[in-house]
C-alpha cells in the first residue's frame, strides 16, 4: 500500500467483555466432536436489550466471535473472528444495481453516465 491510499477502515479488536458475553449467553453450539464445541450469539439474541446493556457499541461485533469450548477441560481452545468476512461481503443494495452504465458493444470503454 503507498501512502497515498486509502487505509483500510479498521474492525475492533476483540475484548474480554465480548468473550464474556459468548461464553455467558451463547445460543448457537454445534458440537465439533473430541469433547469440543463451537459456541457463537445469534444476530437475533445481540438484538435484544440486555445484549445492548452489556455491551453497547460492540454489540453488533459479538456476532463475528466464535468461541471453541473444551467440554472436558471447560477452557477456550480457540477464539475466531469472521468480521473480514462480513467486511468483504457486498451490502445488499450493491447488489441491486450497477453504478455507472457502459457501452454494451465495447467492454473496455470508459462509463458513460453516473446512473441511480
Amino acid at each position: 500500500m503507498t501512502r497515498f491510499a486509502c487505509p483500510a477502515w479498521t474492525i475492533a479488536p476483540v475484548n474480554a467483555a465480548m468473550i464474556s458475553a459468548v461464553l455467558d449467553f451463547a445460543d448457537i453450539h454445534r458440537d465439533l466432536g473430541g469433547g469440543r464445541s463451537l459456541r457463537r450469539i445469534s444476530h437475533e439474541r445481540a438484538a435484544k436489550a440486555d445484549m445492548f446493556l452489556l455491551l453497547g457499541r460492540d454489540v453488533e461485533r459479538v456476532t463475528d466471535i466464535g468461541l471453541v469450548w473444551n467440554d472436558r477441560e471447560d477452557q477456550i481452545v480457540r477464539v475466531t473472528d469472521d468480521a473480514e468476512l462480513r467486511e468483504s461481503r457486498f451490502m445488499p443494495w450493491e447488489d441491486a444495481f450497477e453504478l455507472f452504465e457502459t457501452e454494451e458493444t465495447d467492454e473496455r470503454a470508459e462509463p458513460l453516465r453516473l446512473c441511480a
